[in-house]
């Protein structure tokens, strides 16, 4: 598998992972700090995100329950907010700046071993290369400081991929038995990882075939025993625990068939997600296939799709972020090329192709968010590199023609992914920001940024409501009447909306009839709700006015 130039000592390849290792740590550290500063890191916080689901999930995990009674089986993966309780309960349940740069440790040695990995697969400058780029690759150093599993699936990813190489190269029971508890371990924090696994099991004849291309098969059924031995180990406690708590076995968690549902109905997106109100695709259907077409391709665009927290967003916040850092649209066409130019390692690469092509369907089959592409694309950053260095060698030799026609392809792929200069902080993301800053008592900020969300969803009534609630506190009375009418247009049936405007009018000392609608309707939607005795005097006083002579 490696070629090219001779290999360091074990020195200077330590040397070069603390190098790799300090840089990455470096960055993420700094990202840390600088993101748990700004109002966007409480979005961790958020009620109704996954992030808050997976904060509070691991809270009563560092609180002692460790068994989490009551909940019935693992709704989604359990090994994040398992691993995030035990930083927890060490670091206390607040502190979540200590758990995000434990995340940012775990970020670091990501890039190390896509570096081993890379040294492994093909050459020590392939590895040196792709271990920099996984530690400056923007979306993976943005999602250190969210509560999401995205920084452990990376680090697992990577390590299953460098433990099969190794036990490819040297089987021995207990290198497929390590590789297996790492890959029960990816499956315990992203399921979809399973189809990977299985994979690699299935084509293990092909895999450990011997320069004859025949199997040896009693090394097969070693290896094949060890390697599902360990991720049995891993899974094992997981499904025990759901069928004891859950009364129903479920493997590793319950999601997935709804989630299924939500990505592959007749009115899914094929990016993120909206709730659907059709019935699922036929598996056999024209649309069903047309949809996952369209999801294939989709996954290769380069826009960092959002779901919970936006990463272009992380971008305005942090000055971190907004440094050069290599994209996913430079990085795929390369990695493209890589691929091509490696294609004479397609046998030593094939557990690399194998379980990152099975990862890929299995996103595909539900839906495009960025996020989940995280796990292929930073093992792919070995090829990316791969391809960078054939540009380079390729120059170095001055091949012109080969030259011409590698950049020119990588030109045209680039064109084909790249996603465009935005902006991509689409109304959602303004919104939630709106509502952390307001959280936070910056109403002018939030005021800001709320109006910008209001502008981009006119029909989201409680968006205009809560605007116009934010701009009573700030003063601007006649723009909060116009937020606050609109909301009263969409939600004709919210009392909040009736006893503020109703309020507002009052205070205005304007329209008095319909400040009384507005009041008469409050009271007849929530008469015993917050704010009743204050609207009934508020209506004495507008009848008094109007008996006035």
């Amino acid at each position: 598998m490696r070629s090219g130039s001779p290999f360091p000592s074990s020195w200077a390849v330590t040397r070069r992972a603390l190098l790799i290792g300090l840089l990455a740590l470096s960055v993420r550290a700094a990202f840390v700090l600088d993101f748990s500063s700004q109002p966007l890191f409480d979005v961790n916080l958020v009620p109704g995100t996954d992030m808050e689901f997976l904060v509070e999930w691991a809270r009563r995990i560092a609180g002692g329950d460790l068994f989490i009674r009551g909940t019935g089986p693992f709704w989604w993966a359990p090994l994040f907010p398992y691993a995030l309780g035990a930083i927890l309960a060490m670091a206390g349940p607040a502190n979540l700046l200590g758990a995000a740069l434990v995340q940012a440790i775990l970020g670091a040695l990501t890039a190390v071993v896509v570096y081993l990995l890379g040294r492994k697969l093909f050459d020590d400058a392939t590895g040196l290369l792709a271990g920099l780029l996984a530690g400056v690759y923007g979306p993976v150093i943005f999602y250190t400081g969210i509560f999401l599993s995205t920084t452990l699936e990376v680090f697992l990813s990577v390590l299953i991929l460098y433990l099969v190489t190794i036990a490819l190269a040297q089987p021995t029971i207990p290198r497929w038995v390590g590789a297996g508890i790492v890959a029960g371990l990816g499956c315990l924090a992203r399921p979809n990882f399973l189809l990977g696994v299985l994979a690699l099991l299935a084509v293990l004849p092909l895999l450990l075939a011997r320069e004859d291309r025949r199997p040896d098969w009693s090394s097969v059924w070693r290896a094949g025993i060890a390697f599902a031995l360990g991720v049995i180990l891993m899974i094992a406690p997981a499904t025990a625990r759901n069928r004891i708590e859950g009364g129903r076995w479920v493997l590793i968690s319950a999601a997935g068939p709804e989630t299924y549902r939500i990505a592959n109905s007749f009115d899914s997106t094929p990016m993120n997600f909206v709730y659907p109100k059709q019935p699922p695709m036929p598996l056999t259907s024209y649309a069903f296939w047309r949809h996952q077409a369209r999801k294939a391709v989709f996954f290769w665009w380069g826009l960092e799709v959002p779901q919970n927290v936006s990463y272009y967003l992380g971008r305005e916040v942090s000055w971190v972020l907004r440094l050069p850092w290599f994209p996913f649209w430079l990085a795929v066409p390369l990695a493209a090329l890589g691929l091509w130019t490696s294609r004479h390692h397609a046998r030593a690469l094939a557990h690399i192709y194998i379980f990152l092509g099975a990862y890929y369907l299995s996103v595909v089959a539900f839906f495009i968010i960025a996020r989940w592409r995280l796990p292929l694309i930073i093992p792919l950053l070995i090829f990316t590199a791969y391809g960078i260095l054939s540009l380079y060698r390729t120059a170095v030799s001055r091949d012109w023609k080969p030259l011409g026609i590698r950049v020119a392809v990588v030109a045209v792929l680039i064109a084909l992914v790249y996603p465009g200069n935005g902006p991509f902080v689409f109304a959602a993301d303004r919104g939630q920001l709106g509502y952390i800053l307001a959280n936070r008592g910056l109403y002018d900020e939030a005021a800001r940024d709320l109006s910008l969300a209001a502008g981009g969803l006119p029909n989201q009534g409680a968006l205009h409501r809560d605007l116009g609630l934010v701009l009573v506190r700030l003063g601007r009375l006649s723009e909060a009447r116009v937020a606050l009418e609109r909301a009263a247009a969409i939600l004709p049936d919210d009392p909040v909306v009736h006893r503020h405007l109703g309020r507002l009018l009052v205070k205005m000392g304007v329209d008095p009839d319909r400040a009384r609608a507005h009041l008469t309707r409050f009271l007849a939607l929530a008469s015993d709700g917050e704010g009743a005795a204050e609207a009934r005097a508020m209506l004495q006083g507008l009848g008094q006015m109007g008996q006035a002579p």
